[in-house]
C-alpha cells in the first residue's frame, strides 16, 4: 500500500502485515478465480467465448492469431461482449486470457494475420469469402508497445487500407529494409501490394508476375521474408494452384523493382498435390534463411501423403518435402512453428476425434515433431493436444509467426465451431514459465477540481499487470468500482482521497491520493422575471 498526498510525491509504504490484515476480505476477492482447466476426456485448456464473430476465429490457414513479446503470450481475440476483436494477453499463472480493452477491429466476419516485428505490432484484418467482392476494406493497423505499461496504443494515421476486396485470406511480412508486404488471391489472381515510404503509404495492388499466377477461386498465397546466408534480403510467396496441380514459389530480392521475381523453383508438383492449405516460416538463427511451408495435398488414396512438410534451402536453391501424415490419418489446416534452439518443426493439425477415424472436418487438434535435420515425423495421428470430449469440433490451429524456444514456450489456440469457445495448448519446452510480479498499483484522473455535479473519469496505470481493480472514490473503505477505467460523479462539495486496489496472481497493492479530488460548490445562475413597462 502507499499513499500519495495531492499532486506530490509517492509517500513512504505502510507496513505490509498492518496492510494486510486490514484488506484480507477486499484482496481475496480481487485475487484470480481458478480456471477450471478441462472436464474429463478433455485436453488442453477453455479460453474466452467468441460468439457473434461470424465464424471461426482462429482461421485462416495461412494466418498467425498470436505473438510474443515482452514475456507474454499476445493474442488478437474476439470479444463477446463488446462485439468486436481486442489484444488479449496470456496469463500463465491463471491460465487465462485477460482482455486488455484495447480494439483492433470492430467488424464481425473478418480474419486477421499478425506480425510483430520486435518494435511494431501490425495486423492486417479482412472481410472472410471464399468468393471475392469489392467494397470491403482490407485494413492494417498498427500499434506501439509501452514497456512500462506493458499496453499497446494504435498508431496515429492507422488503420490504412490496402484493398478494397473480400478474400479468404491476407498475410503480411517485414522484409529486411523495412518494406510490409501483403498477399492474398482475387479473382483467380495472386495479387502482391507492398508499402512504399512509410507503413502507411501501399502501391496500388498488381498479379504477381510470375508464372502460375492463375489459380483456381480456391486457392490461397503466404508471404514470408527470408534472408540467404551471405546474401541479399528477400520475400517469398508460396502459393497453391489447383489448376496446374502445382505450389509455386516466387522470391523477390529486396529494394528490387516490383518486376523482378524469380519464379524459377516450383516447390512441388504432380497429380493432387495442390490444395488451399499453405502456412510458412523461415530459419535466421542459423543463418541458413531456410523457409519451411506445411501443406496438405489433394490425394485420396490411403497411404498417400496428405500433409507435408516443404523446404526451401537458399544455398541449394532447391526444395525438397517429408511427409507429416498421411490421407489414412485424415488431417487437415496444418501449420508449422520452428523451435529453432532444439531445432524442431512441431506440426500442428486437425484430425479426427475417436473414436471416428475420418472426416478433415473438425474434431481434435494433434501436433507432430521432427528434428529440422530429418524431418521425420513418426507414422500416426500424432499426440492430441486439443480436444473437447463433449463436442468434436476442434479446428483451424494458429499460433506464432515467430520461431519459438524454451524462454517463450509454445502457445497453440483454435476453435471449437459447435460451442464457439476458445481452446488453448502451452508446451514450455523445456523451459520455465515466468513468475508473476505483484502489481504496483497507480492511477491518474481527469478533471481533479471543478464544481458539484463534477464528472471525473479514472484511468489506471498500475505496472506488472494487475488482473483485478477496486476502486474507492472517497476512501471511506467502500469500492464503488471494479472497471479498470471508471468514471465517478461527484454530487457533493469536498476535498475526497481516493483509493486503487490492484491484484493479480503474486499478489496486491494499493494506492491512496490524498484530497485528490476537490469538488466545488454548484454553480447557480440568476434568474429574471418579466420587466415592468415604464
Amino acid at each position: 500500500m502507499h499513499i500519495r498526498n495531492d499532486r506530490s510525491g509517492r509517500h513512504g509504504r505502510l507496513p505490509r502485515l498492518a496492510g494486510a490484515i486490514g484488506l484480507v476480505a477486499l484482496v481475496g476477492s480481487l485475487l484470480p478465480a481458478p480456471v477450471a482447466l478441462a472436464e474429463p476426456g478433455d485436453i488442453g485448456i477453455v479460453g474466452p467465448s467468441y460468439a457473434g464473430s461470424s465464424g471461426a476465429s482462429s482461421g485462416e490457414k495461412p494466418q498467425s492469431k498470436l505473438w510474443w513479446n515482452d514475456g507474454i503470450w499476445w493474442g488478437n481475440l474476439w470479444d463477446a461482449d463488446t462485439a468486436d476483436f481486442h489484444i488479449h494477453r496470456l496469463d500463465l499463472a491463471t491460465n487465462s486470457w485477460l482482455d486488455t480493452g484495447v480494439r483492433i477491429d470492430d467488424r464481425g466476419g473478418t480474419r486477421a494475420d499478425v506480425l510483430w516485428d520486435g518494435t511494431k505490432l501490425y495486423v492486417a484484418s479482412h472481410r472472410f469469402s471464399s468468393t471475392n467482392t469489392s467494397g470491403y476494406a482490407a485494413r492494417l493497423y498498427r500499434f506501439s508497445y509501452n514497456t512500462a505499461t506493458k499496453s499497446y496504443t494504435l498508431d496515429s494515421g492507422f488503420p490504412v487500407t490496402i484493398h478494397t476486396y473480400r478474400v479468404e485470406a491476407m498475410v503480411i511480412d517485414k522484409d529486411s529494409s523495412g518494406t510490409l508486404w501483403a498477399t492474398w488471391t482475387q479473382n483467380s489472381k495472386v495479387m502482391v501490394s507492398h508499402s512504399t515510404g512509410s507503413d502507411s503509404s501501399w502501391v496500388t495492388p498488381y498479379v504477381l508476375p510470375v508464372p502460375g499466377s492463375t489459380v483456381d477461386p480456391d486457392d490461397i498465397a503466404s508471404v514470408v521474408s527470408f534472408r540467404p546466408s551471405g546474401g541479399p534480403g528477400q520475400v517469398g510467396i508460396v502459393w497453391s494452384n489447383q489448376v496446374d496441380s502445382k505450389v509455386y514459389f516466387a522470391s523477390h530480392v529486396d529494394g528490387a523493382p516490383d518486376t523482378e521475381w524469380d519464379a524459377s523453383k516450383v516447390a512441388l508438383q504432380g497429380p493432387g498435390v495442390a490444395d488451399d492449405h499453405v502456412n510458412l516460416k523461415s530459419v535466421q538463427s542459423d543463418g541458413s534463411g531456410r523457409v519451411y511451408a506445411a501443406v496438405k495435398t489433394s490425394h485420396t488414396s490411403g497411404s498417400a501423403p496428405l500433409i507435408m512438410v516443404l523446404v526451401f534451402d537458399p544455398a541449394t536453391g532447391q526444395w525438397s518435402s517429408s511427409v507429416a501424415g498421411r490421407v489414412s490419418d485424415s488431417h487437415t489446416r496444418p501449420i508449422v512453428v520452428i523451435d529453432d534452439e532444439s531445432n524442431v518443426a512441431h506440426v500442428v493439425m486437425t484430425g479426427p476425434q475417436p473414436p471416428s477415424t475420418s472426416g478433415q472436418a473438425g474434431g481434435t487438434i494433434y501436433e507432430k515433431t521432427a528434428p529440422l535435420a530429418t524431418l521425420d515425423f513418426a507414422d500416426g495421428v500424432g499426440m492430441p493436444i486439443l480436444r473437447d470430449a463433449d463436442s468434436p469440433d476442434m479446428n483451424d490451429a494458429t499460433s506464432t509467426k515467430q520461431n519459438v524456444n524454451s524462454t517463450t514456450g509454445l502457445v497453440i489456440l483454435a476453435t471449437n465451431e459447435t460451442t464457439d469457445r476458445y481452446w488453448w495448448h502451452f508446451d514450455p519446452l523445456g523451459g520455465t514459465p515466468p513468475a508473476p510480479e505483484p502489481p504496483v498499483a497507480a492511477f491518474s484522473a481527469t478533471p481533479t477540481t471543478g464544481p458539484a455535479p463534477l464528472r471525473v473519469g479514472f484511468t489506471d496505470t498500475s505496472t506488472n499487470l494487475p488482473t483485478s481493480w477496486a476502486w474507492d472514490f472517497d476512501n471511506d473503505g467502500t469500492v464503488d468500482s471494479t472497471e479498470r477505467h471508471p468514471t465517478f460523479t461527484y454530487s457533493a462539495p469536498g476535498a475526497y482521497s481516493v483509493k486503487l486496489t490492484v491484484a493479480n496472481a503474486a499478489g496486491a497493492d494499493d494506492e491512496v491520493k490524498v484530497g485528490y479530488v476537490t469538488v466545488g460548490a454548484a454553480l447557480t445562475f440568476a434568474t429574471f422575471g418579466p420587466t415592468a413597462d415604464a
